[in-house]
């Protein structure tokens, strides 16, 4: 069960309902006048949200390797319940077309029992799956069966010790709206909210809780079941070596059934801004936020605009404040079509990635509206939103009606080397011609606890969103600017997050993670039948 994707966040509107909508149609009305006399006619495409899932029947084969084709679905039998049988699947990034055996839609436990069987008796291969963003095919293997987990989603609270039992695949969407009745709000997840905490789990993925950074240290236990379908609780002292494969170890080990997470109090921030210089950030961030605990959520983003591109940095901070009275209740997501539109019409080009900027850089703060102090705001700063409304985001903003795909690339860079990753990523992906619409910096600690570590020091997580045409052309130019990136960050003694497109050499994973060979001889311990697989595993592990 795979999900790791991040997104550029665009201006939010929070806050009382009658508020947003005074202010939000404001602000519609002026942004949508704008881009309409640039857009025309294609304004409304750039706004409207799909109605279908996107066509994804473009293929991009592998060097040497044909197209998938699809399996006959009358080929199948059908001892569990196929949702799916034969046919294909893709991921989020849309480039990723292959052909399964078929997908199971998982309930329950005995459902997963029950498909690791027929998979044992047909010598299939089994893969996890959630939402499916993990974009280099870590969420299916080519005529293997998937298991479709996100109906094994349950809870269970123990508010005494703040620990949530979570089932894998429960969303965060669902996970937050049951804490805040209680409260309560997570303590690390991904910066979207519409991923399974399995997804979350398989990739340790991160967010905008920059303490502790990674999923991975606020973990109690997990359940995972093996290849012969018996069911082991692993944590850091019952069965550790377990513990530390299956976090970040990308669906190989076995099937995560449910976790014990820690949760924390759903506290009341402040949002601050600071805009700085791209080689100032480090210094910045040393000055103002290491060491801060009250900072509770934080991250950056930096200018892809043409006239400070990648050297303006805005940096927005959640400062923990006393607060009388009742938190606000979850507020659900308002005017995503604006959203939508000033994001698409920055894929245009530079003019567009300019306005958006403007938008985010001097609209934002007018129109991020969170609740005022004693219900009235009596300073523009003095902008205050809870953890869990902060952390409330489900991306709607980013499905649309053209026909292109996102997609992501992470890259983790001592934070003093930072300036040297910026001015080496301007100069590549002016070389290549990449469609960079977003850089977002994050923060993550140094991990002790899984075997495949992204951060072996205190690094910045940084975020970068592309856009392509579904075409062979883009995708070359893709897979050069993230080859050519990933030697960059390897010069800076950084590190790439494996969860994405499968554009790297083995020479490259191999220096970039030394961990990987001890990596994939203890999954050939712990699965010995090679059970688990996915596209990944394929490539690079045997």
């Amino acid at each position: 069960m795979i999900g790791a994707m991040a997104a550029p966040i665009e201006p939010k509107i929070k806050g009382p309902r009658n508020a947003r909508r005074k202010t939000g149609a404001a602000l519609a009305a002026i942004v949508f006048a704008s881009l309409t006399l640039v857009a025309g006619k294609r304004a409304y495409e750039y706004a409207a949200a799909p109605t279908r899932e996107k066509d994804c029947d473009f293929v991009f084969p592998e060097p040497g390797g044909p197209p998938p084709t699809a399996i006959a679905a009358g080929a199948v039998d059908q001892p569990v319940a196929l949702v799916q049988r034969g046919g294909t699947i893709n991921d989020a990034s849309c480039l990723n077309k292959t052909a399964i055996h078929g997908i199971v839609l998982v309930s329950s436990i005995d459902d997963v029992r029950n498909a690791l069987r027929f998979a044992r008796e047909r010598n299939l291969k089994v893969t996890s799956a959630g939402q499916r963003h993990s974009m280099g095919g870590q969420s299916f293997s080519r005529h293997g069966l998937v298991l479709d987990m996100r109906g094994l989603d349950g809870l269970a609270l123990d508010t005494e010790k703040r620990l949530l039992t979570v089932q894998a695949g429960a969303t965060w969407e669902k996970v937050q709206q049951y804490l805040d009745k209680q409260g309560l709000a997570v303590k690390a997840m991904q910066s979207i909210n519409i991923f399974t905490v399995g997804g979350t789990l398989s990739v340790n993925a991160h967010g905008v809780a920059h303490r502790p950074g990674p999923i991975a240290p606020t973990v109690r236990s997990i359940r995972v079941m093996l290849a012969d379908g018996e069911v082991k609780t692993a944590s850091a002292h019952e069965n550790p070596a377990l513990f530390r494969h299956v976090l970040g170890g990308y669906g190989l080990f076995g099937v995560i059934l449910d976790a014990e997470i820690e949760v924390v109090a759903n506290e009341m921030y402040r949002s601050e801004r600071a805009s700085v210089g791209y080689r100032d950030f480090p210094a910045h961030y040393r000055k103002h936020i290491d060491g801060n605990r009250g900072i509770g959520l934080m991250y950056a983003r930096l200018s892809v605009a043409p006239t400070s591109y990648l050297e303006e940095v805005v940096v927005h901070t959640y400062e923990k404040i006393s607060y009388d009275g009742e938190l606000p209740p979850l507020q659900p997501e308002g005017h995503t079509w604006l959203s939508r539109l000033v994001i698409n019409f920055s894929k245009t080009g530079g003019f567009g990635r300019w306005v958006r900027w403007m938008v985010e850089k001097y609209a934002e703060p007018y129109v991020h509206i969170c609740l005022p102090r004693n219900q009235a705001m009596s300073r523009r700063e003095a902008c205050l939103v809870s953890r869990n409304q902060e952390m409330y985001d489900s991306m709607k903003y980013l499905k649309n009606t053209l026909a292109d795909t996102d997609i992501l690339q992470e890259y983790f860079i001592p934070r003093e080397r930072m300036p040297a990753f910026v001015d080496g990523l301007r100069v590549i992906v002016r070389e290549t011609g990449a469609n960079l619409l977003n850089v977002t910096v994050r923060i993550v600690e140094k991990d002790d606890i899984t075997a495949l570590p992204y951060a072996k020091e205190d690094m910045f997580a940084f975020v970068l969103y592309f856009n392509q045409r579904l075409n062979e052309q883009d995708s070359k130019v893709l897979q050069r600017t993230t080859s050519d990136l990933i030697d960059l960050a390897l010069g800076l003694d950084g590190r790439f997050y494996l969860p994405y497109q499968l554009s790297y050499s083995p020479e490259q994973l191999h220096k970039a993670y030394p961990e990987i060979a001890s990596f994939f001889s203890t999954k050939k311990k712990v699965d010995p039948t090679g059970l688990f697989s996915n596209t990944f595993y394929e490539k690079y592990g045997t």
